[in-house]
């Protein structure tokens, strides 16, 4: 390769293309490194709230994207004991898309505007020299004014940075399973809960359906089967047995293809600017999946830090100093939330307020619109955690307790 580029993004995800595309539009040099070669599918809920369709919108894909997605107008989640809750979002739709679609779209606009993109590319050595990164791949050495990490939980460029440790090395495990013939709540996205476990279920317009189930270790070590040789309906069905009235409907379906795993799915945060770098997408901020933010989260985080990012390049100050305003954007509108999900992820997961909190979203659908005011249109956490709204889900949670 051997050449200079202003700014060199690791990963062409949802985060990376993005991104991509929002710097190209503003006349920056952009060079996009992707190890994968696309169109390419990858484990995901393969669901997006309001708030990611918007940024979608704003990166003027959505028009593209929507043919081939699945509108969304809200989430049925599901109880332990199986109490479905019905939850329309508050405003604009969600979108069902499977990433193989989502991914090359996004790459192919960021290319539209301007942006190299390079797959099929692995790096192999990212370093600092004086003031430029040095990304090395078996092409060669590129070198960077700006490098941007959009390469995932177990980011190489976070790692290099010295903005990371290592991955993590606990955690739960997700195992996604394409299915044909399930019948689905038309408009919603579903999400089943169980004891320390979860699975999302999201269909495409093409009939198939995603069905990822977040388990821990121990469950998964026990089904290696499934992954070994493919899943049958009957492993299907005792893999995902921890979710009753999933399992009924699922019985005449189909599973499509093999199953996919990652993991450990440990929630990671840090720093996300140094000298000249700066994370995106889940390199920057990965949190357990319950919610089904990853994807919105990214491409929101993405038009913001390109955003930074150009301004930084006009003033020629690439420096951590330089990129603080995106660090700042990150501390305001993530920090609380981090801590809200791992509230969410308690009360949904691990104790018995599960129940009553069903029960009280059934009968009261204002009270959940709230919630998913903040987690599908990112409204502050505070409207959830505001006195007035706290003592009216707790009226309603006892009222028939």
């Amino acid at each position: 390769m051997g050449r200079t580029a202003e700014v060199v993004i690791v990963g062409g995800g949802p985060a990376g293309a993005a991104t991509a595309a929002a710097l190209a539009r503003r006349g920056r040099e952009v060079l996009v490194l992707e190890r994968a070669t696309f169109p390419r599918d990858k484990l995901c809920g393969d669901f997006i709230h309001p708030l990611g369709v918007a940024a979608l919108d704003r990166l003027g894909v959505l028009d593209e994207i929507r043919p081939r997605a699945r509108a969304l107008r809200g989430m049925m989640i599901v109880s332990p004991a199986g109490r479905e809750v019905f939850a329309p979002f508050p405003a604009g739709i969600g979108l069902s898309v499977s990433r193989a679609v989502l991914d090359d779209l996004l790459l192919r606009a960021a290319w539209r505007a301007g942006a190299v993109v390079k797959t099929g590319r692995v790096v192999r050595r990212v370093l600092r020299r004086g003031d430029r990164w040095r990304i090395t791949t078996e092409e060669g050495e590129v070198a960077a004014r700006v490098l941007i990490g959009a390469d995932g939980l177990r980011s190489t460029v976070a790692q290099a940075a010295g903005l990371r440790g290592g991955p993590p090395r606990r955690g739960r495990y997700a195992i996604g399973l394409r299915v044909r013939g399930l019948g689905t709540y038309e408009g919603f996205a579903e999400m089943h809960l169980a004891r320390g476990a979860y699975c999302g279920v999201s269909a495409f317009p093409d009939g198939q359906a995603n069905v990822t189930a977040v388990l821990p270790k121990a469950t998964v070590a026990l089904r290696r089967d499934v992954l070994a040789q493919g899943p049958t309906r009957a492993s299907m069905l005792t893999l995902l047995a921890s979710f009753p009235s999933l399992v009924s409907r699922l019985r005449p379906a189909d599973p499509i293809g093999r199953a996919r795993a990652i993991g450990p799915l440990a929630p990671a945060a840090g720093p996300v600017v140094g000298d000249g770098v700066l994370l995106v997408g889940d390199a920057a901020w990965f949190t357990d999946p319950l919610t089904g933010q990853g994807v919105s989260l990214a491409l929101t985080g993405a038009l913001v830090a390109a955003e930074v990012i150009a301004g930084a390049l006009r003033a020629g100050d690439g420096r951590a100093a330089g990129l603080a305003a995106y660090a700042h954007w990150h501390r305001d509108r993530l920090s609380a939330l981090r801590r809200f999900l791992r509230l969410v992820d308690w009360i949904a997961l691990r104790s018995p307020l599960i129940e009553p909190l069903a029960r009280a979203w059934q009968e009261h659908p204002a009270l959940v619109s709230r919630f998913l005011s903040v987690i599908g249109h990112g409204d502050p956490v505070s409207r959830v955690l505001a006195p007035t709204y706290l003592s009216r889900l707790a009226l309603a949670c006892i009222w028939r307790a």
